[in-house]
């Protein structure tokens, strides 16, 4: 082991001295980096991060499940103007005529007779009334 002198631990304790002033600037900085972090308004709390991340978790969810809803009902559409796109088919009743029949409906007539006083098929009146419900 060596001899300790004077100027040795001297040197010692300058080092140290110099240690700890760099701890203590070091400490100082981090103070003031969390002051300013906590007068920040725009920071967020660790619980609001996570709430926020699990909301965009479940709206990037839904946002799945509308682009899987918009793209059946285009394949839907596209399927029905393929269908008639030759004009091919039976008409569609009209609004006017379905509107009427189920007016008739309402008013306590029975299929039978809104059929025969609107002129069309037991059948159309049997779907206007069933697609009401």
């Amino acid at each position: 082991m060596e001899k300790l002198t004077i100027e040795g631990l001297q040197e010692q304790v300058n080092l140290y001295k110099e240690k700890i002033e760099s701890v203590i600037k070091e400490n100082a900085r981090l103070c003031r980096e969390i002051e300013e972090i906590k007068a920040d308004k725009s920071a967020v709390s660790v619980k609001e991060y996570d709430i926020l991340l699990s909301n965009l978790e479940s709206l990037k969810l839904e946002l799945e499940e509308y682009k899987n809803l918009y793209f059946r009902e285009k394949q839907r559409v596209r399927v029905r103007q393929v269908k008639n796109s030759r004009n091919v088919g039976r008409k569609p009743v009209s609004d006017e005529l379905r509107n009427r029949a189920l007016n008739l409906k309402e008013q306590g007539l029975n299929i039978r007779s809104i059929a025969k006083e609107l002129n069309i098929a037991l059948g159309t009146v049997l779907k206007i009334v069933n697609e009401q419900k």
